[in-house]
């Protein structure tokens, strides 16, 4: 059971300062198989260059305070400045296979840091709705799998392309500001990536690539 952070945390202004943009949905892979993964999106409203950028725990607790999630990977930064947009990859903690984070989830997010104090981040702070990987209709991602070069159409302006490594990692940022997109990737080793297309209107939709 989680000790309240009413309780435990100083420094409270720093703890609210990180927003959750949105949490993305997607299915089975080599990589991730059974399922019940998600990529959280998180930021922060304000710069925290003073504070501590090292989580060494980062998971979800749901409103009686039972923990959802599981990290995966390494621990990593957090976000610095108030344009940082850090993906984290993270299981459900869930006996069952192809689970999606519940769309009902009133629960929290929480940091815990080496130094500074346990952060609670509210769930509800969420600006952008769950989006699953099955909206993929909306945009097209070709070759995949692929070897140096990838394009990506779609209906709508993409403003931001995210590609991400197996440990949730940013190793590509792309601001195409376009329907359309071509990408040389040539540069990335082989192995599996996820790319987040961000559009004008907030949504952002998840997809696993291929590099050859």
């Amino acid at each position: 059971m989680l000790i309240s952070c009413f309780t435990l945390c100083l420094g409270q202004e720093y703890c609210e300062n990180f927003k959750i943009v949105s949490i993305l949905d997607f299915p089975p892979s080599p990589t991730t198989p059974g399922g019940n993964y998600f990529l959280l999106m998180l930021t922060v409203e304000e710069d925290n260059q003073n504070n501590s950028t090292i989580y060494t725990d980062l998971f979800f607790v749901d409103e009686i305070g039972d923990t959802i999630s599981i990290p995966t990977g390494p621990s990593s930064a957090l976000p610095i400045y108030a344009t940082d947009t850090i993906p984290y990859i993270l299981k459900l903690n869930s006996t069952s296979s192809n689970q999606n984070f519940p769309v009902d989830f009133n629960g929290k997010l929480v940091i815990i840091h080496p130094s500074n104090p346990i952060c609670e981040v509210n769930y509800s702070n969420v600006s952008t709705s769950i989006n699953n990987i099955s909206d993929n209709d909306k945009v097209s991602i070709y070759p995949n799998p692929f070897v140096d070069d990838i394009k990506i159409k779609s209906g709508k302006r993409i403003d931001k392309i995210l590609i991400i490594n197996s440990i949730g990692r940013i190793v590509e940022t792309y601001y195409p500001k376009l329907n359309s997109y071509d990408m040389s990737l040539e540069k990335l080793s082989m192995g599996e990536y996820f790319i987040a297309v961000q559009f004008s209107n907030g949504e952002t939709i998840i997809n696993t690539i291929l590099k050859r």
